[in-house]
């Protein structure tokens, strides 16, 4: 299947089988070249619209459309194929930091990976490590820091090189240098991704062409962050300056 253009989601529900509902009436369009943020406080279901675009989740109501074909239609292997989700915990296993950063990707030429891990920080802990990418990592990252795991988690996805890329929460645990680098490198690779960043820290949203704002399931607001910085009432603003 060719890549994806464009990801719409129209008027998408999600009710869990508990009876929760997670969103309500979601609807939004996005394009390759494009970083989208999604944005809200705690629970408002940012990352059940996130888990909807690699088919991790299906709408209980609406639709969500690759290229105007439904999701559910596609096969969902071949959609995941093409989506590179880094999630918040960091999947490490006891392999060598190389065969951790390659799983999505194992062709990876090394001076590809030492790109990736440069572009996310990873590259200078790294290569301090007794056997640089050569070293084998203990069960679940072994003695790295949460940064670090961090780093490397999206180290595995940028090197996925796939042309939909998820950050969930990316710069959380990363010093302000690395954060700029990795906001400077998502803006040059967008040119052929689609990028859906799940963020809160101003300078990743500044850098977003378009903005998800929610809040309990719902998008109440959307657009670029200076045009909803500028609505001196808006929810976004309220938020962002807390």
């Amino acid at each position: 299947r060719s890549p994806p253009r464009r990801i719409v989601f129209d008027g998408v529900g999600l009710v869990y089988p508990d009876g929760r509902e997670a969103l309500r009436n979601v609807s939004f369009e996005a394009r390759v070249g494009q970083t989208v943020a999604i944005v809200g406080p705690t629970g408002a279901g940012k990352t059940s619209l996130a888990y909807m675009i690699p088919g991790f989740l299906r709408p209980t109501a609406g639709r969500v459309l690759f290229d105007g074909v439904d999701l559910a239609e596609l096969d969902v292997d071949a959609v995941r194929a093409q989506v590179a989700y880094v999630f918040q915990e960091h999947v490490l296993f006891s392999r060598s930091v190389g065969d951790n950063l390659r799983l999505g990707r194992p062709g990876a030429s090394d001076p590809e990976v030492e790109d990736a891990a440069r572009t996310s920080g990873a590259h200078a802990f790294v290569s301090a490590l007794a056997e640089g990418y050569g070293t084998v990592l203990g069960s679940g990252g072994g003695t790295l820091s949460v940064g670090q795991k961090q780093r490397l988690s999206i180290a595995r996805g940028l090197l996925r090189d796939a042309p939909v890329l998820i950050l969930d929460e990316p710069t959380a645990a990363l010093d302000p240098e690395t954060e700029r680098a990795l906001v400077a490198a998502l803006r040059d690779m967008k040119r052929d991704r689609l990028v859906f960043v799940i963020a809160h820290r101003l300078s990743t949203l500044a850098g977003a062409d378009h903005v998800l704002f929610m809040e309990e399931g719902r998008i109440v607001e959307q657009g670029s962050h200076d045009a909803l910085m500028g609505r001196s009432d808006g929810a976004y603003r309220r938020f962002v300056t807390g």
